[in-house]
């Protein structure tokens, strides 16, 4: 999937540290619109952004060494005239200082701020800005949410929760993008963001009640899988763990994996099973045993761990000894 990515690094030799910043600044406001960006004086520049555009709404990464972004009335007036709503989550340990729509507001570190490009504003950050932020057009918010203006240059602390699910679920996106998803898988992640943002904003009513059903079970869904991954190696693991950890049934846990076709039991076997296949094929693991791996991934009964394999890979752990491919992942042998 296509990504823009605006970077100092990689700029010619030539440039001194005020080249840089004049010219990320110019890649900067050309990609995106109008304002003035002031640089943090105290450190060499170093910038860079990740964008891309999924089902419209842009999602962008941002550490640079930038401590004040300035909109005018002028800027606003420009050719450049955008609308857009964005909403970032600060990854520094400074609060955000927002100033638009009349209203000044330090937001509390963690807490996501809400801005308009359609309005003259100015945010300032110590230390520099490392965000996470969405680029939504206001079309597709403020049917979701019709006092989103209101809601700009405010505390959004009415889901603090849902805000934390939102910014783990933007942080993963590069993973569920890479290379051409599918259109219906695009489709999907936009409606999932729309539904957060939704929630974070304050939504109520059958928004809130379509958001609920869709964007925060995606996002816990994603909270499930991350608890898998990390703990799938211990053999007493289990859906009341999991359920333990975030807050929910074991019930809800059960229901939100058997809605991607996968059940809990399934998913922790497949990741068990590779991660054996890994260790087998790493010829600096020779000189563990097949029980020793069988149990460093979290089976109890090696027989069952013989079995399993066999019917996963066609072949006997012993045989997949040494086989792996020139990426250092284990080749598929029938």
């Amino acid at each position: 999937m296509d990504k823009l990515v605006l970077s100092t690094q990689g700029m010619p030799d030539r440039l001194d540290d005020r080249g840089r910043f004049n010219t990320w600044h110019d890649m900067y406001v050309a990609a995106y619109c109008e304002f003035d960006l002031r640089r943090v004086e105290d450190k060499p520049f170093a910038a860079n952004t990740e964008f891309q555009a999924i089902g419209g709404i842009g999602v962008a990464s941002t550490d640079a060494a930038v401590d004040r972004v300035l909109r005018n009335k002028q800027h606003v007036a420009g050719a450049s005239l955008r609308s857009n709503f964005c909403l970032a989550f600060s990854r520094n340990a400074f609060p955000i200082v927002q100033v638009q729509l009349g209203r000044e507001t330090v937001h509390r570190i963690d807490s996501p701020v809400l801005v308009t490009e359609g309005e003259a504003g100015d945010i300032r950050q110590l230390g520099g800005f490392n965000f996470l932020l969405l680029d939504i057009p206001p079309q597709l918010l403020i049917g979701r949410v019709a006092n989103a203006y209101d809601m700009v240059a405010r505390q959004l602390d009415a889901a603090p929760q849902v805000a934390a699910h939102l910014k783990r679920y933007i942080g993963i996106l590069p993973q569920l993008t890479q290379g051409e998803p599918d259109r219906l898988l695009l489709d999907h992640i936009a409606a999932t963001l729309i539904d957060l943002v939704a929630l974070v904003l304050g939504a109520n009513g059958d928004s809130a009640d379509l958001a609920k059903m869709r964007g925060l079970r995606a996002a816990r869904l994603e909270d499930v899988f991350a608890l898998i991954r990390k703990h799938f190696a211990d053999p007493a693991f289990s859906t009341a763990h999991v359920a333990r950890k975030l807050g929910l049934t074991p019930r809800y846990v059960n229901d939100l994996l058997q809605e991607t076709g996968i059940g809990f039991a399934e998913r922790v076997t497949e990741l068990r099973l590779q991660t054996a296949r890994k260790m087998l094929a790493d010829k600096g693991k020779d000189r563990l045993k097949v029980i020793d791996i069988a149990y460093a991934v979290g089976f109890n009964e090696v027989s069952y761990f013989n079995r399993r394999f066999r019917q996963r890979f066609g072949e006997k752990p012993s045989d997949a000894r040494g086989h792996a491919d020139g990426d250092g992942l284990v080749s598929e042998r029938a």
